[in-house]
Formats: structure tokens, C-alpha cells, sequence
């Protein structure tokens, strides 16, 4: 049986789950499901339940590189100074003869296969050798990907822009822009765009380009001339060109998160602009592809979230990224056990909401300033009265003159 109540003391139980036994799911994947309790856990009254991950045994069998997410990468081939050709839309025209589009197969690369792959692809290699004349490789020193022209009199431009298109919906396969180390922001201003380098021989070239604005204001998908597109900025010539930042081959996946229906007003997430979130627990990947991922009691048992309800009669599970995307473990189960504290009211410390704690503490200052003004007030009375600050009583006794005798 999948699920046991199992009292741990008088004041808690544990709820065993495997997700193979998920009663309804939801996507493509394992990952995402309702689990219908038998009996529901009910709760007396004046109490609440504290809930935390006390355990959880995942396998590492997903993919850093994931059809339909981060696993595609467009090149253009022209000649040395010339710039790639655009759509009307402001993309890679993918239909010309010297586009190159990639598919790495998804899975686990290390950097170095990475660029192996990549490079492979291409087809410059000994069996296949200058059919897209360039080469990719990991720099082990800066944790970099360099690219090189292994031809001269041709120009490469790497698509960075092109993989999420002006109407919003994205390009099948994603991009493995992180991954290489690319940034991609915006078209414009002029250091947005695609990335190219090339070589004549003996001059190198290297920089951003973007399709060419018609300069006429429309709806979105803003007007741009078909064909070439303009440089937009150039970076110093070099040999080889060497990706903005470091490679993060991992970006895709850095922890796994357990998300739930029982709460969604405990955990902040940064992803969603620091609103409340449903997240349970962060799992951190502790082992390597192909191990499990393992979390025991003695390092679970950490973040509790309150819970008011009285009732639990179904237990919502879902593992995701950090970007809320369901994690696909390809055809694997995972086992979690959630142990829920039983609590009286009176045992919970209330503390006060933080704009509370703002409002009093700058009462309390505005207090003390409006203390410390007066004090100073009355101080330079005493050193220096004028006469509107004399009381009435003592200015009318200085103006009084005595007689005279």
C-alpha cells in the first residue's frame, strides 16, 4: 500500500506517497497528480496542521536537454561582411540554403560533449568536413564556449534573438542560449541581437545583427525588411569568438521543487515576483545522472507550513524547476513523505504581519523626532530668547521701567 497513516507520536503522523499510485494526473508526465485518500485525515477541534517534506527519494533520470525547451540552435552562413538575411517578422529567413538549424538529441551533456555535439552537427568534421565551415569548443580555464571560422571568407551568425519570436509563442525545440553562455534580451538598442563572427584570411569580425526596421510604425509584429539585416554593434575582432558569459549547463534544472494544493500562502518565489507560491519544499540535486535524489529525516523535517483545514481528503503533488515546469523523470516514479504536526491554537505564536511591525516602528520614530525637536526647541529658548518666544508674564515685567527716586 502506497499510503499508511502511521502515528510517529501522539501529536503527528507520516503519509507515504509514490507517485505511481496517483489516483489522477495531469500533463505528459508522472509528475503531476492527485492522490485520493481512502480515509481522510481530519482534524480536532482548535487544532491546525504543521506540514513539511520529511522525506523524499527521486531518480535522476530527467534531461538538462529537453525536446521542446532548450534543444535547438539556428546558424547562418554568408560571406565575410555580409549580414544574415531576416523575415518580415524580424527572424532567421530558415528556408535559405545556408541555414543551418540543430537538434541535439535530448539528455546529459558536459560541457565538452556539449560542444562536441554541437561542432558535429555543423558537419565539420573529418568524415563530413567544411559543410558549415566552423567549430565550437569548451574552454576549460574560462568555462567558456569559443567559436571559431575554420574557413576563411565566411561570416557565422548564431541566432540568440531568433528563438522566441515576436508573437510570443516561441520556436519548437526552445534555445540553449544560458547554456552556451549567450544572453538574449531584446533586438534593440544596438548590443541586442544575433552574435557573429567571422574571418577573410586575415581579418577577423565580430558582433550583433537584427533584421533591418522598414521604419514604419504598425502593429505587432513591428515591420522589417526581408533580406539582410544591419550590424548592429561590433565587438573587438578576435579569434575565436568567446561567449558573453560562462557556460551554465545546468540552467534548465538547478533544484527541484514539491508544490501542493494544502497551501499556497507560505513560500515566497522570486520567479512569480516574490508572490505566494505553492512550493513545499526545494529538493537540491544531490546526486549525480543516473543515481537517485535523496532527502531523509534528518535534513527534511525543515520549513512547515500552517494549515487551517479540517479536513484532507486528497493530497495535489507536483515536482517542477525552478520555473514552475513539470519535470519530466521519463517513465520514472518518485516517493515523497509528508509528516504533518498536529497543533492547539493556544501552542501557535501569532507574530505580528510585517507591515504591522513597519507602521509601529515609525510611529515609534516619528515620536521620538517630534521628543527631540521640542527638547531643542526649548533649549535655544533659554540661550537665546527673542521676544515672541518670552512668555507674556516675563515680557511685561522687562518692559515695566522702575521709578526713579
Amino acid at each position: 500500500m502506497s499510503v499508511i497513516g502511521e502515528v510517529e507520536t501522539p501529536a503527528s503522523r507520516i503519509l507515504y506517497i509514490n507517485s505511481k499510485d496517483a489516483t489522477t494526473r495531469y500533463g505528459n508526465f508522472d509528475t503531476n497528480f492527485d492522490f485520493q485518500l481512502e480515509e481522510p485525515i481530519t482534524v480536532d477541534p482548535h487544532h491546525l496542521i504543521l506540514l513539511s517534506l520529511y522525506s523524499a527519494e527521486v531518480p535522476f533520470s530527467f534531461y538538462y536537454f529537453d525536446t521542446g525547451q532548450n534543444t535547438r540552435l539556428v546558424f547562418q552562413l554568408t560571406a565575410y561582411g555580409t549580414c544574415a538575411s531576416y523575415m518580415n517578422f524580424g527572424s532567421f529567413n530558415e528556408t535559405l540554403a545556408q541555414s543551418k538549424v540543430i537538434y541535439i538529441p535530448e539528455g546529459n551533456y558536459n560541457a565538452v560533449e556539449l560542444a562536441k555535439q554541437l561542432t558535429d552537427q555543423l558537419g565539420d568534421t573529418a568524415a563530413n568536413p567544411g559543410v558549415f565551415p566552423a567549430k565550437i569548443e569548451f574552454n576549460p580555464i574560462t568555462l567558456k564556449f569559443d567559436f571559431i571560422i575554420t574557413t576563411a571568407g565566411y561570416r557565422m551568425t548564431i541566432g540568440i534573438s531568433n528563438v522566441s519570436n515576436i508573437f510570443g509563442a516561441g520556436v519548437v525545440g526552445g534555445n540553449m542560449n544560458s547554456e552556451l553562455g549567450f544572453v538574449y534580451r531584446h533586438r534593440l538598442p544596438a548590443d541586442d541581437g544575433d552574435i557573429y563572427f567571422g574571418y577573410d584570411g586575415v581579418n577577423y569580425e565580430s558582433g550583433y545583427s537584427s533584421a533591418n526596421p522598414s521604419g514604419f510604425p504598425g502593429p505587432v509584429p513591428a515591420p522589417f525588411i526581408p533580406g539582410p539585416g544591419v550590424d548592429r554593434a561590433t565587438a573587438p575582432p578576435e579569434a575565436p569568438i568567446i561567449a558573453e558569459n560562462v557556460c551554465d549547463i545546468t540552467s534548465s534544472i538547478r533544484s527541484l521543487f514539491l508544490r501542493t494544493n494544502l497551501s499556497t500562502n507560505s513560500v515566497l518565489d522570486s520567479h512569480i515576483g516574490g508572490g505566494f507560491s505553492n512550493i513545499l519544499s526545494r529538493i537540491p540535486i544531490n546526486a549525480e545522472s543516473g543515481g537517485t535524489i535523496r532527502i531523509e529525516p534528518v535534513n527534511g523535517d525543515i520549513h512547515k507550513l500552517l494549515i487551517k483545514t479540517k479536513s484532507i481528503t486528497s493530497v495535489s503533488l507536483r515536482l517542477t524547476n525552478q520555473e514552475n515546469i513539470d519535470v519530466d523523470l521519463n517513465g520514472l516514479h518518485f516517493d515523497v513523505s509528508l509528516k504533518m504536526d498536529f497543533i492547539h491554537e493556544r501552542d501557535l505564536q501569532v507574530r505580528p504581519e510585517f507591515r504591522e511591525i513597519w507602521d509601529k516602528t515609525q510611529d515609534e520614530i516619528r515620536e521620538q523626532l517630534g521628543e527631540t525637536a521640542q527638547r531643542i526647541e526649548e533649549q535655544k529658548i533659554q540661550v537665546n530668547p527673542r521676544p515672541d518666544r518670552i512668555p507674556q508674564d516675563t515680557k511685561k515685567k522687562s518692559e515695566e521701567k522702575p521709578d526713579k527716586k
